[in-house]
């Protein structure tokens, strides 16, 4: 018994398996992981090695040739990139695409690090280099908490209570009197305040500009409260205190949390003069101080940590904490003291050591030694080496500050449209990413909840946003998807009641929710998630999944037609049709399957397409030769085909179809003519499509990137930034919601094509949201014309693209070993990129030299003076920045206690050669200018590397209305007769977009080929014939060229997903000849003549050819109107392919038949309907076939049999 008649006979075993498999689909698709895109490995990892004071070449020399050495050795390496910078390497491993061990493999190569022992020092072991093979990890979603700007009624209650000291200081005092007022926080010392504020008014006194000055200590504040000075003025005293902040602080502003200050002279204005000063601030001053903003973000964070769906977290904008002894170098010369001492006094006091254990009778007791600080408070009783006699303890000679690390490693803004006071505001991000695996959906339900939960704990006015929401967009794309799936059932629905009596139309229906169900199941059973390709990949297989039932249920009627029992017509034209069904089924999987062969990146991110279609061919298949059967018995009642519908052939659509295809055979070689000179008309004009890997995405958020000259400070590219954000803003209104900026580094990794730019100072990102998906790529495009070009840095601004990520398009990478040679030639391409029409954005990836204060020891003076250029690096180390001489433990934090030199002893360059210079063994000590040499000096601000060479990349963008293909195919046009002339050992290479067209392409050619020779050797073995499928491949070029048209005709370039569809489109066009082919055995075993049996056979399939196409066509519709640019390639691909393919199957290969057979003789047709070249067919069972006047197959079988 077949499994149709199983089906057929045993309808109640069959009622349960239709009733199980719609449960098993329901569980399937409720236990799936659901994400937006799918979820792609990235083999690549950073390794991270700080070397403190070395420039870009000493860096590139010394650590990162010899780790990408270590690294290379590995196998499964296939590329190193890496960047030396000012005090810093880094180095970017890639894996090949091929590698399935990764982990192992980083598991080697963080050991070879280890091995590492040739690495130089900086005052202590060898350096270290840090692997972090997670940087690539896409966030799930981003908490950003702003500080509100301090309220109207906060300054009033301020100015109450300071205005009222400040008067209270001032009775008995003459007047008129200044009064310099500076806000700060309850965290910050006012200590602290009270010693920045003394020196001030110390230098107004010391230059004559203030006298009679008092220093007030207020609730929250300290006041210099003074008298000008005979002569002076209100805006002399300002800028003196200017000139002082320039002097004192330098580079610095101080303490960040201090509010900035104002100058009054009636205590009763202060209220309105801090109003005044507060709102001159972007954004106003924030309410909430660094330390608290990092305490609200641990609360947040340790709670989210407590989710089993939560993942790493890390934070972003937070300030690290620092406890400075600020010191005189005067001070330490004179006792002296060498700084290096004093840290080594620090490191021996704050122990943290095991003190053993003290064995008594029953128990053992371990011994705790005390001396760890507790607090800032405890540094100031350290004693120090002096003269005997004389007690000198750490607070006698340091100035003990608690802040922050300066200058800041990061800063981050939130910037919302429609605020009172709109501006940046002080934020910290948490991204949160969700464990792989987990549903996404409870995953944002559980960090919702928790969110919901700290409400209480939080105070009211901090503002905490998903600034990034993957649970949203993922709801938002796979609903979109659903509706489009929905919809392009409905579709396919109505196309069959169009072409089909409403049973049959019915009964296609019900097998659409059956192979769907089974389709999910499966894909659950191989661990496919819920995403954007595997919805969309349903949605195209839409179309191939009713292919069989439509074929099963014509069928059935015809069986039917012929006066068969229902229950033998419902087994039997299946079971006819089944080895036809089969192949066609085969040729549409070879046609997919062969997509897993792509590689890297762009294979795993479709790696679902494939994979989905399979399955559901799969289940239409099973579905076809199963429930059909099954619903066929009790919904059809013997409705007749086309044909039938109408007795005279030559009336209606069929005969239409009838007298067009005679004509057509008639006059067969004037109609491949035609076919011929159209097939070459439309190859002729692919080379007007453009080409595009992967379009951009639709998406409300876009980034704004400010690349700042190397040198930069942090705080100016901070105020870049803002500066960068209003023009922005003006241009776009109320297009856009908000502005969250990263100063320092870029954001995380939010999207899947969002590479974050390494740490740099002199680097700022903005994420600019806006109100609409749909037109983000507008007001992109119009940014990047309308934007000013930056005078000594540069902006880009990016959409998010769709696929894996590739960066700036248009990429020529340069190499050689000689830097000023490679900045030469590097300017020869830049000039050709210039003179191309269309380029936007030009640059190269090593910038511009920068400046270096050069200290250059002399050998003779230091050996003379007994100082080593250790001692040297060390002083200027200790002063300049600071050295981390121990840490203060608070919690689960480290905090570091660096002396350094106070600010006003290093605010000018100049104040450089002041410093004193001890010799570390012997305590004697020189002044730095004695034995050292001080020069601004130009140098590369980094060194970029590729595949262990020098390389320099010149990028550009295309403007909108240019495709960056055509830009590349000009440059390189261009650059070849350039380069000839080039040195020796330097050469170009095309990177960017196109190389990684290339490599998909050529994935996709090999895939192609593949699914072609796998087809061809499956029609093989169908009909036992060399030259039939060469028959059968007539139609594929025709589709091929026409799916090329379709992108013409929509503007769409050739990418990345128009090469799938193209692809693909090959088996479905060979599954309709394979089926007609099918048809005209049949006729042929009927002994009808070659002509009448292909124009039947054409009659026969029209109906199904029709309604599979169109619903294939009709089930895309909704895909290319709301699925995205990323899937309108593909869709108009296979819209255009398969409408022009249908006419070519219907009327071209019936042509090409009877060719085959009457004019070159490669077919043979003769009276017994057997073949020159092959066997005669087998019936089902495997057995010759009866001749037409035989017995029928059915006559022996009982109408149904008992239940």
């Amino acid at each position: 018994m077949t499994a149709s008649q199983f089906f057929v006979y045993k309808r109640p075993v069959a009622w349960s398996l239709l009733l199980v498999t719609i449960a098993w689909g329901l569980y399937s698709y409720s236990q799936m992981p659901q994400r937006q895109d799918p979820q792609i490995q990235i083999r690549s990892g950073v390794i991270i090695t700080p070397y403190p004071g070395a420039n870009p070449t000493d860096v590139e020399q010394q650590v990162t040739r010899k780790v990408e050495k270590k690294m290379t050795e590995n196998p499964a390496v296939e590329r190193v990139n890496s960047i030396s910078r000012q005090g810093q390497s880094v180095v970017f491993v890639t894996l090949f695409d091929t590698t399935r061990n990764a982990e192992q493999v980083w598991q080697d190569l963080a050991a070879k690090l280890d091995a590492l022992d040739d690495l130089p020092s900086v005052g202590g072991p060898p350096l270290r280099p840090k692997l972090d093979k997670d940087f690539g990890d896409t966030v799930a979603v981003m908490l950003t908490l702003s500080s509100p700007p301090v309220s109207d009624f906060e300054i009033d209650e301020r100015a109450r209570v300071i205005g009222g000291a400040v008067s209270a200081a001032r009775a008995g005092r003459a007047g008129p009197r200044l009064s310099g007022v500076i806000v700060h926080p309850a965290g910050v010392s006012a200590e602290f305040v009270e010693r920045m504020g003394r020196s001030l008014l110390r230098a107004l006194t010391e230059g004559g500009v203030a006298t009679d000055a008092q220093y007030v200590a207020a609730l929250g504040a300290g006041v210099l409260d003074f008298q000008l000075a005979p002569g002076r003025t209100e805006a002399g005293a300002r800028a003196a205190i200017e000139a002082w902040e320039r002097d004192a602080l330098g580079s610095g502003t101080g303490h960040p949390d201090v509010w900035p200050g104002v100058l009054v002279s009636d205590p009763a204005r202060l209220g309105p003069a801090l109003k005044e000063r507060v709102r001159s601030v972007p954004g106003g001053v924030a309410r909430y101080t660094f330390k608290q903003m990092r305490e609200y973000a641990d609360l947040i964070q340790d709670r989210l940590r407590q989710s089993k769906f939560v993942g790493r977290i890390d934070q972003l904008g937070t300030q690290d904490e620092a406890v400075f002894l600020y010191y005189s170098n005067r001070r330490l010369t004179e006792l002296g003291l060498d700084p290096s001492a004093i840290n080594a006094r620090l490191a021996a006091r704050n122990i943290n050591l095991p003190g053993g254990q003290v064995e008594l009778p029953g128990q053992t007791l371990a011994v705790k030694p005390s001396g760890e600080f507790k607090s800032e408070a405890d540094l100031g009783g350290v004693p120090l080496d002096a003269r005997p006699g004389y007690p000198l303890y750490l607070r006698d000679v340091v100035e003990v500050v608690r802040g922050y690390q300066d200058p800041p490693r990061q800063l981050h803004y939130r910037t919302i449209r429609g605020d009172e006071q709109p501006g940046p505001r002080r934020a910290v991000t948490l991204a949160v990413r969700h464990i792989k695996g987990t549903q996404i959906a409870e995953f944002d339900a559980d960090v919702a909840a928790k969110l919901d939960a700290l409400k209480a704990e939080l105070p009211d006015d901090l503002r905490v946003e998903r600034t990034s929401n993957e649970p949203l967009q993922v709801e938002k794309k796979i609903h979109q998807f659903a509706d489009c799936l929905i919809e392009a059932v409905l579709i396919v629905v109505v196309v069959a009641l169009v072409f089909m009596e409403w049973r049959s139309a019915l009964l296609v229906a019900a097998s659409i929710p059956l192979a769907v169900a089974m389709t999910i199941g499966l894909c659950h059973l191989v661990g496919i998630d819920i995403q954007q390709i595997s919805i969309a990949a349903l949605i195209i297989a839409l179309g191939l999944l009713v292919d069989d039932p439509v074929v099963a249920s014509d069928a059935i009627n015809r069986e039917l037609a012929e006066g068969r029992p229902r229950d033998v017509a419902a087994w039997l034209g299946p079971q006819k049709l089944a080895r036809a069904i089969l192949y066609a089924t085969v040729t549409n999987i070879v046609a997919f399957l062969p997509l897993l062969l792509i590689g890297g990146g762009s294979g795993e991110f479709i790696y679902s397409l494939p994979v989905v279609v399979t399955a559901s061919l799969v289940a239409s298949r099973v579905v076809s030769m199963t429930f059909m059967p099954l619903l066929g018995y009790y919904l059809l009642r013997g409705q007749k085909g086309l044909a039938g519908a109408h007795p005279d052939e030559r009336a209606g659509f069929a005969g239409l179809y009838t007298r067009v295809c005679r004509a057509c055979i008639a006059h067969r070689w004037l109609t491949l003519f035609a076919a011929t000179a159209a097939l070459v008309t439309g190859v002729s004009l692919v080379p007007l499509i453009g080409s595009a890997f992967f379009p951009k995405d639709l998406h409300n958020t876009f980034t704004v990137n400010v690349f700042l000259p190397e040198g930069t400070s942090i705080r100016d590219a901070a105020a870049e930034a803002e500066r960068v954000t209003r023009l922005v803003d003006a241009e776009a209104g109320d297009e856009v919601t908000a502005y969250t900026t990263f100063v320092g580094q870029g954001g995380p990794r939010f999207w899947l094509s969002v590479v974050p730019e390494q740490p740099a100072p002199n680097y700022a990102q903005i994420l600019v949201h806006t109100r609409d998906a749909h037109a983000t790529a507008a007001l992109a495009d119009r940014l990047k014309l309308v934007l000013p070009p930056h005078a000594t840095g540069r902006l880009t601004v990016e959409v998010l693209e769709s696929g894996p990520p590739i960066g700036v398009p248009v990429q020529i990478r340069v190499y050689g070993t000689d830097i000023a040679e490679l900045r030469r030639l590097g300017a020869q391409v830049k000039g050709v990129m210039r003179s191309i029409p269309g380029t936007d954005n030009i640059h190269d990836d090593w910038d511009p030299d920068a400046l270096q204060f050069g200290l250059r020891v002399r050998p003779d003076r230091a050996a003379v003076s007994g100082v080593t250029n250790e001692d040297v690096a060390a002083v200027t180390q200790a002063g300049l920045s600071g050295t981390a001489a121990t840490y203060l433990r608070e919690r689960d934090r480290l905090i570091p206690i660096a002396l350094r030199l106070r600010p006003d002893e290093r605010a000018r360059t100049e104040d450089l050669a002041n410093l004193t210079v001890f010799n570390s063994q012997s305590g004697s000590k020189v002044p730095l200018d004695q034995v050292s040499e001080f020069k601004l000096e130009a140098v590369p601000p980094k060194v970029l590397r590729r595949d262990n060479e020098r390389c320099m990349t010149i990028k550009c963008d295309a403007l909108p209305g240019t495709l960056p293909s055509a830009v590349v195919d000009e440059v390189e046009k261009k650059l070849k007769p350039v380069s000839a002339e080039w040195p020796p050992g330097y050469r170009f290479a095309v990177g960017g977009e196109k190389e990684e067209q290339e490599k998909g392409f050529k994935s996709i050619a090999t895939a192609g080929l593949v699914s072609m020779l796998a087809i061809y050797l499956a029609l093989v073995v169908q009909f036992n014939s060399l030259t039939k499928p060469l028959l059968v491949y007539a139609a594929v070029p025709f589709g091929m060229v026409g799916g090329l048209m379709g992108l013409l005709a929509f503007n769409v370039p050739l990418g990345f997903f128009a090469g799938l569809g193209l692809s693909s489109l090959m088996g479905v066009i060979v599954s309709h000849v394979i089926v007609l082919f099918e048809y005209i055995e049949e006729a042929h075993e009927k002994g009808e003549p070659v002509r009448e049996a292909v124009v039947d056979a054409g009659l026969a399939r029209l109906r199904p050819v029709l309604v599979t196409v169109l619903a294939t066509v009709g089930g895309l519709i909704p895909l290319a109107l709301k699925g995205g640019p990323l899937w309108e390639p593909l869709c108009y691909v296979q819209i255009i392919g398969l409408l022009v393919a249908t006419g070519v199957t219907l009327l071209l290969v019936p042509v090409l038949y009877v060719v085959f057979v009457e004019d070159l003789g490669l077919v043979r047709w003769d009276a017994t309907g057997t073949h020159a070249d092959g066997p005669p067919p087998l019936d089902e069972h495997g057995l010759p076939k009866e001749p037409p006047h035989g017995p029928d197959p059915a006559t022996n079988t009982h109408s149904e049999q008992p239940q």
